[in-house]
């Protein structure tokens, strides 16, 4: 008989086979779980080692950070060994500098299903009879926001907020089938459950008030409706503009490169936001010198200078901020959880700048600061 492995990430993390949870002590190993989380979720791409990395070790600096991954996908392949379970033997695959979950594992996955179930519901070519059906087993597998034991990680928030947004739609296409056939019991515990699970939403608190009324909603509740998806289409659509208007194609994979004005906007943001996250963040001034007392010409100083900030941008992280301060000195913000890890950030900065920069009189000097937060 075949076993069957499904993997929940709605409500709770928890691999099962035949319906017996698997591989619990996953809950005892923080990071080993968000690895496979992480994968689980992206499934379909293979994630490069340094990604992995500073989604697992935000602000730490490791000289070699392939070996802090190794030790993860070693962890995972022992415990699954240690209980003989064959199916995920060959789960996580390695491929040139990245990992990748499996994508031919003959697994059932809670979101993908939901995914495939939400498409076929709300395609409004599809029977009724298709349409109610999916819609219904869509909104079965929600159970609960996404990884709910990792709704800190950055990386989770915008996941969870799609998937529950999935879900009001399922909802809200589902309660229009079932206002067709005046099921308003159905509706009212079908909009219950939703408010429970995913919140406040305005459309649904209505079509459960309408519901408790059996349908005979008044004339200020009907105007209320409109004006609310009215409103809610507004702002869907504004808030799609803004986000594509911020948006810019510069690349996101490398540190950002602004002006000092910015720069500075960005230093007192994230003042306050150390206030109430407790992280620490810090600014480095690193300056490129001649070792010799003659001066750059200027044609080479500005070749140096430029080969200085694409070392920068790419030995720093997607999220660290750069401007140039002066002729020779660049200011940069980034986050790191020691004063030890910071200066093994800015370390591997200098060991490039002499591996890549081919003058030879060059040298770098840099110092450091930690952030106070706007309270201190």
């Amino acid at each position: 008989m075949h076993s069957r492995i499904e993997i929940t990430l709605f409500s709770k993390f928890e691999i099962k086979m035949n319906g017996e949870p698997i591989l619990v002590s996953l809950a005892n190993t923080r990071k080993t779980k968000l690895f496979l989380s992480y994968l689980l979720l992206h499934k379909q791409k293979a994630i490069p080692h340094r990604e992995l990395f500073e989604l697992l070790w935000s602000g730490e600096d490791y000289s070699n950070p392939g070996t802090a991954l190794r030790t993860l996908l070693y962890r995972y392949r022992a415990l699954v060994d240690s209980t003989g379970i064959k199916q995920l033997s060959n789960s996580i695959i390695s491929r040139r500098g990245a990992y990748q979950w499996n994508p031919e594992l003959d697994v059932s996955i809670d979101i993908f299903d939901f995914d495939e179930y939400s498409k076929i519901g709300l395609n409004k070519s599809m029977s009724i009879a298709k349409r109610k059906q999916c819609l219904k087993r869509a909104i079965d597998l929600y159970t609960g926001p996404l990884l709910p034991d990792s709704g800190e990680e950055h990386w989770v928030v915008p996941k969870a907020v799609y998937y529950r947004d999935l879900y009001l739609h399922d909802v809200m296409a589902y309660v229009e089938i079932l206002k067709e056939e005046k099921d308003y019991d159905e509706i009212r515990s079908i909009c219950h459950n939703a408010l429970a699970l995913a919140g406040p939403s305005a459309l649904i608190s209505m079509e459960e008030e309408a519901a408790i009324a059996k349908g005979k909603v008044s004339q200020e509740l009907s105007l209320r409706y409109e004006n609310t998806i009215v409103s809610l289409q507004k702002i869907e659509g504004l808030i799609s503009d803004v986000q594509k208007d911020m948006e810019t194609e510069d690349r996101e994979d490398t540190a950002f490169v602004c002006e000092y004005g910015v720069f500075r906007d960005i230093y007192h943001l994230q003042r306050r936001l150390l206030a109430r996250t407790g992280d620490t963040m810090f600014l480095s001034m690193l300056s490129m010198e001649r070792k010799a007392k003659e001066e750059f010409e200027p044609l080479v100083h500005e070749k140096v200078m430029s080969s200085l900030l694409d070392i920068l941008r790419h030995e720093l992280r997607c999220g660290d901020s750069i401007c140039r301060y002066s002729d020779n000195i660049y200011a940069i913000l980034f986050p790191a959880d020691s004063f030890e890890n910071a200066v093994k950030i800015m370390e591997r900065v200098k060991q490039s700048v002499s591996r890549n920069i081919s003058e030879k009189e060059v040298m770098t000097v840099y110092r450091i600061r930690p952030l106070k937060n706007a309270k201190e």
